[in-house]
Order: structure tokens, then sequence, then C-alpha cells
């Protein structure tokens, strides 16, 4: 992880003004969550804004003639690699640093450096990283404003080894010296995520949300006859779902990538976001550990297959444990299989209409090779009934399935004869009235 230093010289009043309402939230600011500004605080700061802070010190300093073009101050953001900041599985920064001793050794490290010429330092909690607003005014030891002397290729190197050095108890270290990266203005970053900002959440969304742990299924009686089928079964399906998340991960590393190297002069900006997506707490929190746990819960299951097995192969299991576990299997499923079944033959007119329902419901229609047969399945544990055959409180279930259809049939047939019946009344009765009126002499 990287200790991160950036300076920036601060030129004219516009300028100021613009950094004060950046600083302080006066105006709109991309990226910056309203609900948590209550969580940015001024640590320096003794006036309304910055404009008076700094004219305040050159005053302070005895400087009477200010070159219009002079730099009068000198920005530093003051923050670290995403990954040092603990975050929840949206990505979201847990916790306040307000009182942390990341943000007090900072403030430290500015106090001794720049003394009295630093006259601003301000934590911001409500954008996606914690980091620190840090203004300096550049006047000399003799109370000159010159920027150009504090502030030299020589200095600022210096001032990168210091500040990573008082960041190594929080396990900082330096970026490489000399390095050709440029950093990007937060301007342009702000004009980039305006215009890639959908997309981009388009392509974060799947990868942000958490994942369902992946399931194992338990091996039924039949899968302990073929341990090698069931496993080869399990492991394809643990591998499909570990590509498939791969590859979410993947298309949005390229596409916040490539948005980031569209900039100009981004593409150190491209392998930052990449290196954050993919050591993201969220992502971890959301594909690695679950990922991490299903392997032991497949690790687990194969140590029972391979004991299974053994026991065997090896006659060590005895035929009387596989009935009584068979049996409390069945005991455990049958009661809401025939129920299920029992409601499937309310008003059917033909059987296949409540195979057709028990399908909705999850279960499994097996048919036999000769199509004599069919079974109604529990896919997660095997135990099935046959449909003809089968008995439910001592009855065969095709009685049960021949009597619905025949009361429904029967009702079909009573209500079309009310409707006969109740046809034949009112032709009865169209004569009776018509007479009744006079009608028809």
């Amino acid at each position: 992880m990287k200790a991160i230093c950036r300076v920036a010289k601060i030129k004219g009043n516009g300028s100021i003004t613009g950094k004060s309402e950046h600083n302080y939230r006066q105006g709109h600011v991309p990226n910056a969550d309203k609900e948590r500004q209550h969580l940015n605080k001024e640590y320096v700061l003794n006036y309304e804004n910055l404009g008076k802070a700094i004219q305040a010190r050159i005053e302070h300093a005895g400087i009477q003639k200010v070159r219009q073009d002079a730099v009068k101050g000198m920005e530093f953001i003051l923050t670290a690699s995403p990954e040092l900041f603990k975050r929840d599985p949206n990505g979201q920064v847990v916790g306040d640093y307000r009182n942390s001793d990341w943000v007090k050794a900072n403030l430290e490290f500015m106090k001794q450096h720049y003394g009295r010429n630093l006259v601003a330092f301000t934590l911001h909690q409500d954008e996606k990283t914690p980091h620190i607003h840090a203004i300096v005014v550049p006047i000399t030891a003799d109370n000159r404003l010159c920027a150009k002397e504090l502030f030299t290729p020589r200095t600022l190197r210096q001032l990168q080894t210091d500040y990573a050095e008082a960041m190594k108890p929080f396990k900082l270290e330096r970026g490489i010296e000399n390095s050709r990266a440029k950093h990007v203005e937060m301007k342009h970053i702000y004009g980039l995520q305006q215009q890639e900002r959908k997309a981009i959440e388009q392509e974060l969304a799947p990868i942000q949300q958490a994942h369902q742990p992946l399931q194992i299924q338990s091996p039924g009686i039949l899968d302990l006859l073929n341990l090698e089928r069931w496993k080869q079964e399990q492991e394809a399906k643990i591998n499909a779902e570990y590509s498939r998340r791969l590859a979410e991960v993947q298309k949005a590393a390229q596409k916040a990538q490539n948005a980031a190297i569209a900039n100009a002069t981004a593409k150190e900006q491209g392998k930052a976001l990449q290196k954050r997506l993919s050591t993201s707490e969220g992502l971890k929190q959301a594909n690695y550990e679950k990922g991490q746990k299903t392997q032991q819960q497949l690790k687990n299951a194969t140590m029972i297959l391979d004991r299974v097995a053994i026991l065997l192969d090896e006659k060590r299991l005895s035929p009387q444990w596989s009935q009584e576990h068979a049996g409390r299997v069945r005991s455990r499923v049958l009661p809401q299989l025939e129920k299920d079944i029992t409601e499937s033959l309310e008003g059917i007119r033909d059987p296949v209409e409540a195979l057709r329902r028990l399908e909705s419901k999850g279960y499994q229609i097996d048919i036999s090779k000769n199509e004599e047969q069919f079974f109604v399945k529990d896919p997660k544990t095997e135990v099935r009934l046959d449909f003809i055959e089968g008995r439910i409180d001592g009855r065969l279930i095709a009685d049960l399935v021949n009597e619905s259809i025949d009361q429904t049939l029967k009702k079909d047939q009573e209500q079309a004869q009310k409707a006969k019946l109740q046809e034949e009344q009112k032709l009865e009765e169209n004569p009776k009235r018509s007479r009744s009126l006079g009608l028809g002499r």
C-alpha cells in the first residue's frame, strides 16, 4: 500500500475561492455524499475562508507587496491506497477517521514541516476514499513569499521520502522514486466520471451485489452407488459458477480501465482502478470468502464420500445401515410428497394436468423406458413415488386419479344440466309474461 502526497500550486484569488468552496462544500462537488458531510472536519483554519486565512498569514509576515501572478498557496492532498481503509460489501468506507491515529500523524507531519505556514487542514470522508486537503502559504524563513524556492524538484522528492517515513506505522510505503507517472487533475477525473459513471456502474453492479453462497447438494441414495459421478457433477457446478463470476470481474475491470485510459493522461489511473477493483473489501466479502467456504464444504463432502467408498468396497458398511438411513429420509420426505400429489389431483380432467402441477412445484417426473410407469421424484433426495401403483393412505394413486377425474366430470355434467334447466325455465316464462302484458293476441 502506498502513502500518497500530492502538491499543487494555488494562484490568484479565483483559484483560492474555488479551493475554499470545494474544501468546505460551499458549492456542488461531484461524488460527494451529502449524508456523510458531517464526517468532514477542519483542524487548523481560524477564518471564514481560505482567502482570508492566506491573506492574514502574508500580512503577519510583514509582506506588503504581492505580485499578481504570485503563488499564494500550495495545496497538499494526503491519502493512501484505497485498500488501507476498511469497507463494507458495497465499497463504502466503514468507520470514522476524525480522531484516528492516521489523521493525527498527518497533522503532526504538516505542523513539523511547515509550522505557521500551515493555514488549513481539512479531512474529507464524504467521497470514495478518505483524504486530507492541507493549505500551506510558501513563506521563507526571512519572510518572503517564494514558492519556487521552497518547493523545488529536490525538496519535493525529499518530501515524498519524509512523508512515507511518517506513514510507516500504517504499513504504507513510498512510491517509485523518479517515476514518470503523472497525477491527473481532479477536475479532469470528475469530467471523466460524469461521462462514464452510468456505464461503469452498470458494469460494476453484478459484482457489488452480494452473491449467494454456492450450495453443494447432499448425495442421494442412488449417488452412493456412483460416488465418482456425483463428485464430478458438483465440481462441474462449482467451476461453472466460478468462471461466470470471474468473467463479471474481468469485464468490469476492463470497463473501468478503458474509461480511465480514455482520459489523455490517465493510464496510471486505469491501473489503480483495476487494482482497487480486484482488492476491494466488497469483492472479497462477496466472492473470495464465500468461495473459500464452498471449497471447504466440497472438501468435507469429498472426505465423507471417500470414507463411504472404502466402507462399501470392504463391505464394512452394512446393508442394514443403508436401509435405516434411507428409511429416515423417506419418512421425512414422503409426507410432503403425498400431500402435494393429493393437492395436484383436485379438479383435474386429465392425469397429465396433475403431473404438470407437480412439475411446477419443483418435482421431477421419471418415465420408464416402456412408458408404462410414471414416478414423481423429489430431486434433492431422489425419493420418488409411483404415480400409478403407489399408495397414499392405503389407496392406489391410480384410483385417486380416476376418482378425482370422475368427480370433476360429474360436476361439469351437473353444472351443464343446471344451466340447461335454467335456460328452459326462461323460455317457459317468456310466453307467460307476454300473455300477462296482453301481447301475442
